[in-house]
């Protein structure tokens, strides 16, 4: 059991709240906000020190509400690629012909070296204070790499002499070859601008003399440049393996030239600007990112009878509610979406606000909806209200809130979400392993809690959900169940381990709702990142 509860007749102390942990804010100061694929939104909240998450909103449909999609966490780093790097003789550049994801152990651009003479320079700056990182490929074969700051190691005070070295180290030694797109923290604490010089350590053993470099990073938070790809430019030089964004999507450079005059635009596959050719991505390879949810509705989602006909709404692909109006705004501003940078434009709060109409499958308005969504540092809320407008419609179900998460990543071959906690006690998500139960009830609660711990760092969330005071609201108490585990997947391979919570309302059989009714409620995700430090 988690917490402790207390008898009515008591008169003690306040029994202590068992999912107040889940509702406490991270420690981030900002969010951002950059247009999505097809008219969808990418919007980005911190949830902690250094660390967001990034929430997708679908537009495919111009004509019915934004849905958000999926959730990302990420680490924010400012990313010095390696078009920073000033490098001596001795170095290959090495591009993907793949993914930059999945499909290739580089990213989209590497450089390797066996030469012990091998040096790389790179001058990194922040205002605040800051971490480094080195990011690298491990390999079986992989070698030490010495890292220096100003032309000494006083202050590299994340590593130390692994092996009698006479120096400060680490090896990219990793016991599966090509091992991608991995990071080593070599500092602490620095502020304003350095010079870093990485260069052979010689062969390490177990291990040997190889080294792949990728890029060197900086703790940073939202408002600093460089945490993501820059927006592409016409008429810019790029080399082969560079990486630019545009409207959401990710593009690697297909060769060295000069770009055209025309944004690429598609979302899959290889196309040009008129200069040169892209491959799209739906991620970039830094920051590094991985899957706490996927696909799913979280607003809300019905089911209602009118004449014997069944209509789901809401949701991703019902499309049974069709747009009248919508505003986005950047604190109380409407949304100008940057082209330059990192393509996001960076605020404290990100409010969208969309009337829709509720519409039959067999056609003809049932009501009309407002959602109003905000988004402030750590935290999303929504608000619902529905009139209805007629005919008369019996209530099928009616899910208030929802929360999909995913157990396992397979893109990043992690766990993400490991338990789900209710006022009674926590649920392990491994439990289900293979097997799909219908639902397994929490009681009447509109509240629960996720815990997880996967690359990002240690993760909680909250969600709850609420029917809201509006005189009339046909709404009242709710109940919550959990679905562990979708598609009886295992925590292995390359898809994701799915599964989702509901909070529905607890509604009369049979109950309608005719003209001039009102329904509101109200949902809450709140979400917290602890990174772990390598």
């Amino acid at each position: 059991m988690i917490g402790l509860e207390l008898s009515p007749a008591s008169t003690g102390h306040t029994a202590p709240d068992p999912l107040a942990a889940f509702f406490a804010k991270g420690s981030g100061a900002h969010v951002a906000l950059g247009p999505g694929p097809q008219g969808g939104l990418s919007i980005w909240t911190e949830t902690g020190p250094a660390t967001a998450a990034c929430l997708r909103l679908d537009g495919a449909n111009a004509g019915t509400r934004l849905s958000w999609r999926e959730t990302l966490t990420c680490a924010l780093r400012k990313v010095y690629p390696v078009a920073a790097f000033g490098l001596s003789a001795g170095w290959s550049q090495l591009q993907s012909s793949g993914s930059g994801l999945s499909g290739s152990y580089t990213g989209n651009r590497a450089v390797s070296t066996t030469a012990l003479t091998a040096t790389i320079s790179v001058t990194v700056d922040r205002a605040r204070p800051y971490d480094l990182w080195v990011c690298f490929t491990g390999r079986t074969a992989g070698g030490y790499c010495r890292v220096d700051i100003d032309g000494g190691q006083a202050l590299v005070d994340a590593i130390g002499d692994p092996a009698g070295l006479g120096f400060k180290a680490f090896s990219t030694q990793t016991d599966t070859d090509m091992s991608r797109r991995r990071s080593i923290r070599v500092a602490t604490g620095l502020t304003g601008s350095h010079v870093v010089t990485l260069s052979h350590g010689g062969a390490a053993t177990p291990g040997g003399t190889s080294l792949m470099i990728e890029a060197v990073a900086l703790s940073a938070d939202l408002s600093d440049d460089g945490i993501l790809p820059p927006a592409w430019q016409p008429a810019t030089a790029y080399v082969m393996g560079d990486e630019v964004q545009w409207q959401g999507t990710f593009y690697a450079a297909r060769a060295t030239g000069v770009s055209g005059t025309t944004p690429p635009v598609h979302l899959s596959g290889i196309s040009g600007d008129g200069g040169l050719d892209w491959r799209a991505d739906n991620r970039p390879t830094y920051p590094l990112f991985q899957a706490i949810d996927y696909a799913s509705e979280r607003e809300y989602a019905a089911r209602v009878s009118i004449a014997g006909a069944s209509t789901e709404i809401g949701g991703q692909t019902h499309g049974n509610e069709a747009l009248v109006a919508r505003a986005v705004t950047l604190d109380a501003q409407p949304f100008v979406p940057a082209t330059s940078g990192t393509g996001l434009s960076v605020g404290a709060e990100i409010a969208t606000v969309e009337t829709t109409t509720w519409q039959g499958t067999t056609g003809g308005p049932i009501g009309t909806c407002q959602l109003t969504r905000r988004i402030t540092p750590g935290a999303v809320r929504h608000d619902v209200q529905v009139t209805a407008t007629g005919p008369d419609a019996v209530i099928d179900w009616l899910y208030l809130g929802m929360l999909p998460f995913v157990h396992w990543d397979g893109e990043s071959a992690a766990i993400a979400v490991q338990d789900v906690a209710g006022p009674a006690g926590r649920v392990s998500i491994a439990d289900f392993a293979g097997t799909s139960p219908a639902h397994v009830s929490l009681g009447p609660t509109a509240r629960l809690g996720l815990v997880g711990r996967g690359v990002t760092g240690d993760l909680r969330y909250g969600c709850q959900a609420a029917a809201t005071g509006i005189a009339g609201n046909l709404l009242g108490p709710v109940s919550t169940f959990l679905r562990p585990n979708i598609e009886a997947r295992f925590a292995a391979g390359p898809l994701d381990w799915i599964a989702k919570a509901y909070i529905a309302a607890d509604l009369p059989a049979g109950r309608v709702m005719q003209a001039g009714d009102v329904i509101g409620f109200s949902s809450r995700h709140v979400l917290a990142v602890m990174p772990v430090q390598a």
